[in-house]
């Protein structure tokens, strides 16, 4: 029997990439059951009992497993006790400490991290030029799904791939001349708010400020404008 995996990790850290890729390697023809749509699993505990019982290899996906309902949890139980010897259950969960114990036993747990820039660059065709994706995303963006957008846009829509790379210049070439009286002007050219305000945060009292606009799901244009008019106004003081 196929031991079910529990994979692990941040958002974005390439747990869907990785899922993709084991399948292809295995030759397992892949299934996926969104528990994150569907927690109590209503609607796929059906699929589930079908899946789980075929003769080919499969890998059957539970996408937001954590987020299952203690019952729904309780049914997954019962089914990994009693799957076909072809098929792989794989877990997919942000945090697996919320999948009951009697799940976490059956189960190999693999853990991921956020994915580095060598990482990332392995999937980059050679036609595409890595670089330029590389100076284009941010820290925060590193994941596989944002690659593969870069090149997709990269090799199908050239033309847009150039508007995107040039926009995101300006965007940076901004952060160190922002106005608040300019705030409609940054909306109206697409600029990303909390990239803008990423470049404000060293700015203790800014920092404490957005840390509770987050808690309370505050407006992110709102809070630029308040936070630039605070730096301007510390900056005029401190030339006074």
């Amino acid at each position: 029997m196929n031991t079910p995996f529990i994979l692990t990790g941040p958002p974005s850290c390439g747990k869907s990439y990785w899922i993709q890729q084991y399948a292809r390697e295995h030759s397992k023809q892949l299934f996926v059951c969104p528990c994150r749509k569907d927690r109590t699993l209503r609607e796929g505990r059906q699929k589930l009992h079908i899946w789980a019982r075929r003769i080919e290899p499969a890998i059957l996906w539970l996408e937001g497993a954590d987020d299952l309902t203690p019952e729904a949890q309780a049914f997954l139980r019962r089914i990994l006790e009693t799957h076909a010897l072809d098929v792989q259950f794989i877990l997919e969960c942000r945090d697996a400490g919320r999948l009951q114990e009697p799940i976490r036993s059956r189960c190999t747990i693999k853990k991921m991290s956020s994915p580095k820039w060598m990482d990332l660059k392995k999937i980059i065709p050679e036609e595409v030029k890595s670089e330029e994706i590389r100076s284009y995303l941010y820290l925060s963006e590193y994941s596989y799904r944002r690659v593969e957008q870069c090149i997709y846009l990269s090799i199908h829509y050239p033309e847009i791939w150039d508007f995107t790379i040039k926009h995101r210049k300006k965007e940076n070439d901004l952060k160190g001349n922002m106005n608040a009286d300019h705030l409609m002007e940054y909306r109206m050219k697409g600029y990303h708010p909390e990239h803008l305000i990423h470049s404000l945060l060293s700015n203790e009292k800014v920092l404490k400020d957005y840390g509770k606009c987050m808690e309370i799901g505050g407006s992110l244009w709102a809070f630029l404008g308040s936070a630039l008019d605070k730096v301007q106004t510390t900056t005029m003081n401190q030339e006074e």
